[in-house]
């Protein structure tokens, strides 16, 4: 059965349609602009798109995200950017919640994109010139703290508690997968290979942070070793090439165990998904029948082998990222933290991905105030 995809901008939401080549106002309602106008609005759109595709390097289905929501606001305020103004986007937010029902998460899309726009637009300033010689208009601000503080502050009360792995937990998920690859081998299941491959793909999550995106489209090719660390063998570093944003990061691994976990599992595992009708014969892990894994997958996998293991914790991938974090932070520090999980700023490494045990706080301030109260009474002695 074909499912219909509802995206931001469409005809179901914002009168916008699939946009054929040529004008990239095609399904955006520009019947108010003059001609002048709408020349100049689609130039700002074609350099929007260029600039996600090229300077942010987006995929195509965040493109096309951004680009949805931009004419969707456009079909709303009927104005041209440089007629936009932080009322409009009042207005728009609260029009989209009242009849389209949107969440947070839809207007905080909106109001990332649009920002976007109003950023490229106010930076060039002879692109501003341009407008004011045509138009006889200074473009502004239209996205400002004003308007998007509230919508920010909603999404920080709603953010979820996220509840990383213990170490006890994460032995349990490993001796799950151990207990049922001996089962499976006993009765000669046709689920005994893929059980070792998931048992892998589940360890090296926990030893690198990888992003479940990233961990599929891995290939043989992307470990490398380091001279510097010969107990790794060939699986001291490791490059990450379809990151986020497409960037490419290089991630040291630190836990030894890996070489002898990677060399078990190309040696005895991964040929035995190797078929004539493998494409990539470089991917790291393959399918049952050797292509591609795709993600669901492997967050399928995860769910029933946590269930199974007795761990009462809601697991993900991305749950064995934050628990990947939370154990390295302590010991490589959170500058090398925020280069081996490729994130921008380090703000979201230490406030988003790094969560405190309460009881190591309770005990690290029970030390301090025992510090302070023996350095008290040594200088108050004698008084």
């Amino acid at each position: 059965m074909k499912t219909n995809i509802v995206k931001i901008g469409n005809a179901n939401m914002s009168g916008h349609t699939e946009v054929p080549d040529g004008s990239l106002l095609e399904g955006a309602d520009s019947a108010g602009l003059t001609h002048a106008e709408r020349e100049m609005t689609e130039m700002l759109l074609t350099m929007f798109e260029r600039r996600m595709r090229g300077g942010a390097s987006y995929a195509e289905g965040t493109i096309e995200l951004g680009m949805g929501a931009v004419r969707g606001f456009l079909n709303f305020v009927k104005l041209p950017p440089w007629k936009w103004l932080p009322r409009h986007v009042d207005e728009f937010i609260s029009h989209k919640v009242l009849h389209d029902d949107i969440g947070y998460g839809r207007q905080s899309t909106y109001l990332t994109y649009l920002r976007q726009l109003q950023n490229m637009l106010l930076s060039d300033r002879g692109l501003c010139n341009e407008i004011h010689q045509r138009f006889g208009i200074q473009p502004q601000m239209f996205v400002n703290k004003e308007n998007s503080i509230a919508i920010k502050r909603k999404g920080q009360s709603r953010k979820k508690v996220i509840k990383t792995l213990s170490a006890e937990e994460c032995q349990m998920l490993i001796q799950e997968f151990d207990v049922q690859i001996k089962l499976a081998k006993q009765s000669s299941s046709k689920a005994y290979r893929p059980l070792m491959r998931d048992k892998t793909i589940t360890m090296l999550l926990l030893m690198t942070g990888l992003r479940v995106d990233e961990l599929v489209n891995l290939t043989v090719h992307n470990f490398a070793p380091d001279a510097s660390y010969p107990n790794f063998g060939n699986f001291a570093l490791l490059t990450v090439l379809k990151g986020k944003c497409h960037k490419t990061r290089v991630v040291r691994l630190y836990n030894p165990l890996i070489k002898d976990l990677m060399e078990w599992y190309l040696d005895r595992v991964r040929p035995g998904f190797l078929s004539k009708d493998t494409e990539d014969f470089d991917l790291l892990f393959l399918s049952e029948r050797g292509q591609e894994l795709c993600t669901e997958q492997v967050r399928r996998m995860l769910k029933k082998m946590v269930a199974a293991a007795g761990v009462s914790a809601r697991v993900t991938p991305h749950i064995l990222r934050h628990t990947y974090a939370t154990q390295m932070a302590p010991i490589i520090g959170p500058e090398a933290l925020q280069e081996q999980l490729g994130h921008e700023h380090l703000s979201t490494t230490l406030g988003t991905y790094y969560h405190q045990d309460p009881q190591l706080v309770g005990d690290t301030i029970r030390q301090g105030v025992n510090n302070f109260a023996r350095a008290a009474a040594m200088m108050t002695e004698g008084l």
